[in-house]
């Protein structure tokens, strides 16, 4: 935040800056209301005399402030006042020039020196020339230096200079008025950019925090769901590192579907649980090498149920309880454990679905060998239509025609 120990917070120094042009406000008021004065004052002395130019000059001189003051009170804007300035100067001028009053020049030049001074922003130059002008006024007015100047009137020479004298006290009241509000402006600004530069910072190491948290929870979640699917398929002797590669398989599938990297990463962790639900079934019917029964496989069949109600109660991840619920649907409605058919299956469940059905085809299990590359292809695409999305199973028939070398299937223990 500022140096500035006037104002310790933003919200101080707006509280005193409004002040300041309350101040500001009020100061004009009195200024205009005081001038007007003067220039009715003005106008009677200069009449009492025979001057009649100076009673024109007076009578709108006088009148001006008037308007100022109303203007001033009505739109509570200051500023009002210091425009007062431009319309005296042309005002008084073009009085002078048809009247050919002979004190116009030097009214007209305190004019000017009036508006110079309200909107100089140097206080020096203000002060300068200010002072020399008044000087000049009080040598040719108040000294014996007068006897060389245009001979005024007795009442001309205490008028003119106490006049200017009065308007220079304002001036410089104003001017000081106005520097502060100036400077209070400027020290606002500058609180206003620190505070922002301050929250920018603290905003940008709060997220680099979160983000940090994010990236965490995220390596977190994705090493309990790998051990927990290192569990299950410990259950299946015959099925080592399943759930990993149906994982790998499915990310692959839906990037391939044009999938963001959110969604890659949500199938990845779906497909990693997909078999829990093989948690709630008997390890000797998982383990069982002859072909099973119809009760048997009843039983295996279902494992995508108890696989749902084991992950329903987890709200982070609203899609994973149905990708396992229903991996094993197929779009001809001949799936289990609902039977949904087509549209009613979702993308995340098809796809799985696919590369499930490819790492058993291209796993070794106790009743057969793994299937070679060609086998594989040739089951896909005989059951695009009927157990797999026509969409995924031709990604997946890419896939496989770009994987000339046969990399992705199980490992045998040489191979590794």
């Amino acid at each position: 935040m500022s140096d500035n120990k006037e104002f310790s917070t933003a919200e101080e120094l707006k509280k005193k800056f409004l002040s300041d042009d309350k101040m500001t406000l009020l100061l004009a008021k009195v200024v205009s209301v005081t001038m007007f004065v003067l220039g009715i004052i003005m106008a009677i002395t200069t009449h009492i005399e025979g001057n009649h130019a100076m009673v024109i000059v007076s009578c709108t001189y006088g009148p001006l402030f008037l308007i100022s003051f109303i203007v001033t009170l009505i739109t509570n804007k200051p500023h009002f006042f210091l425009v007062l300035g431009y319309i005296m100067s042309f005002v008084m001028e073009i009085v002078f020039l048809i009247t050919g009053g002979q004190e116009g020049f030097g009214i007209f030049w305190m004019c000017i020196i009036s508006l110079f001074t309200f909107f100089s922003n140097q206080k020096k130059v203000f002060f300068i020339v200010n002072s020399v002008y008044i000087l000049l006024v009080i040598l040719g007015f108040w000294t014996p230096l007068y006897h060389f100047c245009y001979q005024f009137s007795d009442t001309m020479r205490v008028r003119f200079p106490l006049l200017y004298i009065i308007e220079f006290i304002f001036a410089i009241i104003i001017k000081f008025r106005l520097s502060k509000v100036e400077t209070n402006r400027n020290i606002l600004f500058d609180n206003l950019i620190d505070l922002q530069n301050s929250l920018q910072q603290q905003v940008e190491e709060r997220t680099k925090e979160v983000m940090k948290e994010k990236n965490n929870s995220e390596k977190l979640l994705i090493e309990l769901t790998q051990a927990l699917a290192t569990t299950i398929d410990a259950k299946d002797k015959y099925t080592s590192g399943h759930s990993r590669r149906v994982a790998e398989y499915s990310k692959m599938l839906a990037a391939a579907l044009g999938k963001d990297e959110k969604e890659q990463q949500e199938i990845y962790l779906f497909a990693l649980l997909h078999d829990i639900g093989k948690i709630g079934v008997p390890d000797w019917i998982i383990n069982k090498q002859d072909k099973l029964t119809e009760e048997e496989y009843a039983e295996i069949k279902k494992h995508p149920q108890i696989g749902y109600e084991i992950l329903k109660s987890i709200s982070i991840l609203p899609n994973l309880k149905t990708g396992v619920r229903w991996h094993h649907e197929r779009v001809d409605g001949k799936g289990y454990p609902d039977g949904l058919t087509g549209d009613d299956i979702p993308d995340f469940a098809k796809i799985i679905s696919v590369a499930d059905a490819y790492d058993a085809m291209t796993s070794n299990r106790s009743y057969r060998s793994s299937l070679t590359q060609k086998e594989v292809r040739a089951e896909i695409e005989k059951n695009t239509g009927r157990q797999f999305d026509p969409e995924v199973a031709q990604k997946m028939l890419e896939i496989i025609d770009a994987d000339v070398d046969y990399l992705l299937r199980e490992k045998t223990e040489e191979e590794n």
